[in-house]
């Protein structure tokens, strides 16, 4: 199998929109595909991807993080349901109509990855022993 890497032209609509949504934007690096325009770069410390469609429209969105900007819903959920356990890492997914959380957690025995909506409901949980 053979990858190719190729610099991708977003269009003055997608460069546009991108750059009022995200002015402190760095490290930006474009990529595209049939689905359309992505973008990866790095804000506030944290690593994000955005995803455009070839209209120039927002689809998705994913931002990796420490989990210290977590909306109060998600983190009471999780001081409730995983106390003896800390945050090791955040993925938030977004949509123009959803914001979930993809958190993980680990104590001295057990890692979890638990899915969350923005409201602190738990979607999903999966557990692994340390």
């Amino acid at each position: 199998m053979i990858v190719v890497s190729v610099a991708a032209t977003p269009t003055s609509k997608v460069l546009k929109s991108f750059s009022e949504t995200f002015p402190n934007a760095s490290n930006i690096k474009w990529s595209d595909d049939k689905e359309g325009y992505f973008v990866s770069f790095t804000q506030n410390g944290n690593f994000e991807k955005v995803l455009y469609s070839k209209n120039g429209n927002f689809v998705c969105s994913w931002k990796y993080s420490d989990g210290k900007e977590l909306l109060t819903p998600v983190v009471m959920v999780l001081k409730k349901n995983y106390k003896d356990c800390e945050i090791t890492g955040v993925t938030e997914y977004a949509t123009d109509q959803n914001v979930s959380y993809e958190v993980k957690l680990a104590n001295s025995k057990n890692w979890y990855s638990v899915k969350v909506s923005s409201e602190g409901k738990i979607l999903g949980t999966e557990k692994f022993t340390n």
